[in-house]
């Protein structure tokens, strides 16, 4: 089928090279690749190295191999009608193909064939995108101050995974202490940490995640920005114009949920000056798809902390990500919280903090962080992860890929020590004296 796609630059000399290619592939797949690759200016770069390694790799599969591969989606698309869509934009065709398939009770099917071919195709460019020798990575993620830490609960999901580590927190009493120690920054030091600037070659290598801005404090540079940084309460201005918008569409009137989709995608909202430490078009081209398409990401700010960095390591794949939540406030009554919903001055209730609430969440969610890493191949074997909460003497450790040891009677570690440990494992310098990296979790 021949697609007409609004394509520029790399993404149509990639359409144009390949394209005897694409033209034999089914057409569900071919409309697939074709949006992604309308979408080329807001892709990073992780998600272009992938788009081409995908088109070069379906490129040199022989004709009739690449026939068999694809033959069960071919099949599908013709009992469900598919393949006499008429539609050539590839976003519309999408939208259409899966109504009809929808409608026949094919969607599933039709599924499980995509997915099997991609089962295929995707070790292969796994493979190619992330050798053995590639760079190691770390997440960390904080609980910050106030959430109500059950310490008997603590890293529940996690049970039987990584190793304790015991802390001396001497000196690390306010939320400020803490994090400066964990990053290696020393009073009256200010701007990034060395940590990221000798780990990373750009700023999308290293991200912070926060519901509030502690770690923003800390980290912000008095010269350019040189990392990323989304904090959900710096977000909140963007957040409001973000749900007026949506609102003010929905109260026009909308014809589908496809088309309130595309109008979503379509806002070029920006946020106010001082919002991000650094917004290049395909961060702000993120930001906006985090709030609009996470479950809860407007309303809640650890659910916006979870999801954004799900979707960071899935899409910019940094080498260095720091997740902080903090506490949420109490839920409200389920009219009062309908989404893109302007309530009236009179429906509002107080607000109220949840402590306890929050530590329930941030259990389940810090841990779909760590499993969301693990399924990606730029992450699997090569990543340290360290799990910490404000004010609580412990640490979980755990290193992709192999076991570390459990021990008893471990030494506690200051927080400079870990900061010591974050940095051997990134293979960056430690200024003498300000700690000793932990022997037992790199061994």
């Amino acid at each position: 089928m021949q697609f007409t796609a609004t394509l520029t630059g790399e993404a149509a000399a990639l359409a144009r090279q390949h394209g005897e290619m694409l033209a034999r592939l089914p057409a569900t797949v071919h409309a697939f690749i074709l949006v992604e690759l309308e979408k080329w200016p807001t892709l990073f770069g992780a998600e272009q190295r992938y788009q081409r390694a995908l088109l070069e790799h379906l490129s040199r599969v022989p004709t009739g191999e690449l026939d068999q591969a694809v033959s069960g989606i071919g099949r599908i698309e013709t009992e469900s009608g598919v393949n006499r869509i008429g539609e050539r934009s590839p976003a519309r065709f999408q939208d259409e193909a899966q109504a009809l398939l929808r409608t026949r009770g094919l969607m599933v099917a039709w599924r499980g064939e995509v997915d099997g071919f991609f089962q295929k195709v995707d070790p292969v460019l796994e493979a190619q995108l992330y050798t053995a020798d590639a760079p190691r990575r770390l997440v960390v993620q904080i609980y910050g101050s106030g959430i109500a830490v059950q310490r008997e609960r603590l890293w529940k999901p996690f049970k039987g995974v990584g190793v304790r580590v015991p802390l001396n927190l001497e000196g690390t009493e306010t939320t400020e202490r803490f994090l400066q120690r964990l990053a290696g920054v020393t009073e009256p030091a200010r701007g990034v940490p060395a940590l990221f600037a000798q780990a990373i070659e750009s700023p999308l290598d290293a991200w912070i995640v926060e519901s509030h801005e502690a770690l923003h404090a800390v980290c912000e540079a008095t010269g350019p920005a040189s990392l990323t940084g989304l904090s959900y309460d710096r977000l909140r201005p963007y957040r409001d114009d973000l749900t007026r918008a949506l609102n003010r569409k929905i109260q026009s009137g909308v014809e589908s949920p496809q088309a309130f989709a595309a109008y979503a995608r379509s806002l070029r909202i920006v946020p106010p000056a001082g919002s991000l430490p650094y917004a290049p078009d395909v961060l702000l081209a993120f930001v906006r798809d985090v709030l609009i398409t996470g479950n809860g990401t407007l309303l809640m700010n650890n659910t916006f902390v979870e999801w954004a960095a799900i979707q960071a390591l899935r899409r910019a794949q940094p080498r260095i990500l720091v997740t902080r939540y903090g506490v949420r406030d109490r839920l409200k009554p389920f009219s009062s919280m309908v989404l893109f919903s302007q309530p009236r001055a009179s429906d509002q209730l107080p607000v109220t903090r949840d402590p306890v609430g929050s530590f329930v969440d941030v259990e389940q969610l810090s841990y779909y962080v760590w499993l969301n890493a693990e399924k990606n191949a730029a992450y699997r074997k090569r990543t340290l992860y360290l799990f910490l909460a404000e004010g609580v003497d412990e640490m979980l450790a755990i290193r992709s890929g192999a076991a570390i040891a459990a021990r008893s009677g471990l030494a506690p570690a200051r927080l400079s020590d870990v900061h010591a440990t974050m940095a051997h494992w990134l293979g960056a310098s430690v200024p003498n004296g300000s700690g000793r990296p932990i022997v037992d979790i790199l061994q």
